[in-house]
C-alpha cells in the first residue's frame, strides 16, 4: 500500500513524524507538507503564480518533499504530479488540537483530506486534542488501526474521515463514537491596528474559544469530552436539503 502523508503544521512538525513513523509499518509513505506552519488556511489553493518545492530527508519515509504552499497544494501536487497514479491513501497531521464543530471550516489538516477526496483517493484527517496525557506516537499508532479497517471498505471514496482522539493515555480512552452532530464553537478574537513605517496592518491576537455541546455522545466535542475518540464521515456537499423547500417558498412569495 502507498500512503501519501501532509498537514497544516510543518514538514518537520512532531505529528507528522509521528504519522510517518506508524504508517510506514502498513506500506511505502510519500510526504508532501508545508515548508513551515500552514494552520487555519482552511482549502486554499494556489491557482495564481508559482510555489517552490524541495526534497527533503523524512525518516520512514520513501520520498518526501517541502512545499512552500498550503496544505491543499500539497495534496493537489502530490497527487496530481509528484506521485501519480500511486496513492491509495491520504492521510492529514497529526495536527496540534482538534478539529471539531466550525474548526473544520477553517483547518488546513481537514483541507488535506477534502482535497484527496475531491481527487477519488480515500482520505482521513487526524487530530489530537493535546499532549499534556497523550502523545503523537499513541495517536499515530490508533489512527493506522482505523486506516487498516478504513482503506477495506469499497465505500472509502464516497467520503472522508475526520478523527478527532482525546488528550487521555491511551488505556483510558472509552472507545470510537460515530458521530452525526458537532457542538458549537465560540471564538473571541481580539484584534488591533498595528503601524509600521508608516503602514496600517491588522493583527489578531489571542483567540478565547468557549464551546456549547449538547449532552449526547454523537456529538463530536461531546464524544471527546467523555473520553471517546470522535470520528465523523465528511463529504462535499454544502447544500442543506431541509430548507429546499422554505427556500423556494420565500422567493415565490
Amino acid at each position: 500500500m502507498n500512503i501519501f502523508i501532509s498537514n497544516d503544521d510543518g514538514i518537520d512538525f512532531e505529528g507528522l513524524r509521528s504519522l510517518v513513523k506508524a504508517f510506514s509499518r502498513l506500506g511505502d509513505v510519500y510526504v508532501v507538507a508545508p515548508e513551515g506552519q500552514r494552520s487555519s488556511t482552511s482549502h486554499h489553493l494556489t491557482c495564481f503564480g508559482k510555489v517552490r518545492f524541495e526534497e527533503r530527508k523524512v525518516e520512514g519515509a520513501t520520498k518526501a518533499y517541502a512545499l512552500w504552499g498550503t496544505p491543499a497544494d500539497c495534496t493537489y501536487l502530490g497527487l496530481d504530479l509528484l506521485f501519480k497514479d500511486k496513492i491509495d491513501l491520504v492521510v492529514s497531521g497529526i495536527n496540534n488540537g482538534l478539529n471539531v464543530s466550525t474548526d473544520i471550516v477553517y483547518s488546513g489538516t481537514i483541507a488535506v483530506a477534502r482535497e484527496a477526496y475531491i481527487h477519488h483517493v480515500p482520505a482521513m484527517a487526524v487530530s489530537l486534542e493535546g499532549t499534556k496525557k497523550g502523545s503523537y506516537d499513541m495517536a499515530g499508532e490508533l489512527a493506522a488501526e482505523i486506516a487498516k479497517k478504513f482503506i477495506n471498505d469499497e465505500k472509502n471514496k464516497e467520503y472522508f474521515l475526520n478523527v478527532n482522539i482525546p488528550d487521555i493515555y491511551k488505556e483510558d480512552i472509552k472507545g470510537i463514537k460515530v458521530c452525526d452532530d458537532v457542538g458549537t464553537i465560540h471564538y473571541d478574537n481580539s484584534l488591533s491596528i498595528i503601524n509600521e513605517n508608516g503602514i496600517d496592518y491588522v493583527k489578531i491576537n489571542d483567540v478565547v474559544v468557549t464551546v456549547d455541546a449538547k449532552d449526547d455522545l454523537n456529538v463530536d466535542i461531546t464524544a471527546i469530552n467523555n473520553g471517546y475518540i470522535a470520528i465523523s464521515p465528511l463529504y462535499n456537499s454544502h447544500i442543506y436539503k431541509e430548507y429546499i423547500d422554505h427556500v423556494e417558498d420565500i422567493l415565490n412569495k
